[in-house]
């Protein structure tokens, strides 16, 4: 049982855990407390969407955010994408949980268990759970399994609110173990998760501890990769280049960027060369002067060059 975590406190866990993450506009203050309590809370729910989301960002600021026609949102507070980007949708009482079996919160209050929680009450008969939890959407549909880049996500995001909170694994618990209606998060249809392997594999988590970061690449796509490379201006310019102070229009090139433009100087210089070499090849003995048509090949090089730098840098480059 403890006070909920502030919308900083929480970026800050996040940020410790090295969780990647995205603010939906307005999450910070958008919450249902005028209908209802906002804590104690004393655990963490998980959830599956019910739909395998094709834009994350989009269904976060609108279906959760927004709500349904006959329940308000937020419906949550986080939601994780199919590559592991954690979404802020909400903080403060969220429509997710909704009525609960009564035993089944005390055992997570006082994390006394063990094996499968079997909740017997749900939405009709049970307490309220929006009061008690916090809530995360998993974007899938629950017919499979979620990826693998979404369950590193939850394990972490889970761990991160534990250790806030000074919980054990036991405060992780399925929506489907707190409200006899439902059976998410699945990992085939009508089917819940096997919440005990979850919460050994949160408790691995928890216990290497925010340095034992996962990869920071997974679930990226290529598109990712490259606009996180390729667009990054990461380099000061040389002691040969141009003045910055001076030059206004100068702007930095990112270090393949360079590499790209060094490389493609050198290829046509090379061409340049094994041309001229091979036509000298075939003056040698012919009495042409030999030495105009070097002074006239190490012109072109230097044209072919400039040429290159040009193009890749900009007239200023030369």
């Amino acid at each position: 049982m403890a006070t909920p975590m502030t919308a900083v406190q929480v970026v800050g866990q996040l940020k410790k855990w090295g969780i990647r993450y995205v603010e939906i506009p307005g999450w910070a203050t958008h919450n249902r407390n005028r209908k209802g309590a906002w804590g104690p809370v004393n655990g963490f729910v998980w959830h599956h969407t019910g739909a395998d989301v094709t834009n994350a960002k989009t269904y976060a600021a609108s279906t959760l955010y927004k709500g349904l026609a006959r329940l308000p949102g937020p419906l949550c507070h986080f939601s994780i994408g199919k590559d592991g980007l954690v979404y802020l949708v909400g903080w403060g009482r969220a429509n997710h949980a909704g009525g609960g079996d009564p035993n089944v919160l005390q055992h997570v209050i006082s994390e006394d268990y063990t094996g499968q929680l079997k909740p017997t009450r749900g939405n009709s008969n049970g307490v309220d759970g929006n009061a008690h939890f916090y809530g995360v959407e998993i974007q899938y549909s629950g017919s499979h399994q979620m990826a693998d880049a979404q369950y590193a996500a939850a394990r972490r995001l889970s761990a991160a609110i534990l250790d806030f909170h000074g919980w054990t694994e036991r405060s992780v618990i399925a929506h489907g173990e707190w409200s006899s209606d439902k059976w998410d998060p699945g990992y085939a249809p009508g089917k819940i998760m096997a919440m005990p392997g979850v919460r050994a594999d949160v408790k691995a988590t928890l216990t290497a501890g925010p340095t034992q970061e996962d990869d920071p690449m997974a679930g990226m796509t290529k598109q990712d990769i490259f606009d996180a490379v390729w667009k990054t201006d990461a380099i000061t310019a040389p002691s040969d280049a141009v003045d910055v102070k001076t030059n206004k229009t100068w702007q930095a090139q990112s270090m393949l960027r360079d590499i790209q433009a060094r490389v493609r100087a050198n290829t046509a210089a090379e061409a340049a060369q094994t041309a001229a070499i091979a036509a000298l090849a075939k003056l040698v003995g012919s009495g042409v002067d030999t030495a105009a048509v070097v002074a006239a090949v190490r012109e072109e090089i230097r044209d072919a060059v400039i040429k290159v730098s040009v193009e890749v840098n900009g007239p200023d480059a030369t």
